[in-house]
């Protein structure tokens, strides 16, 4: 039962971290922010990689 009680204490914390670096990463004011919790992410979603600053840049605008 322990080690059923860990496990699922461990997937709630996994999933709440990966949930708040989403969140962070579509929703951040900052650049530098964003680009962070995606990189951060890309480290805790294996098989993913992080996109490049280049596309952040296009996808925000010029004027940020």
């Amino acid at each position: 039962m322990a080690i059923g009680l860990l496990s699922a204490i461990a997937a709630v914390f996994y999933g709440s971290t990966v949930s708040i670096l989403a969140l962070t990463a579509t929703f951040a004011r900052r650049r530098t922010l964003r680009c962070e919790a995606r990189s951060t992410l890309a480290v805790l979603m294996r098989g993913r990689t992080a996109e490049s600053p280049q596309a952040d840049r296009a996808a925000s605008g010029p004027d940020s």
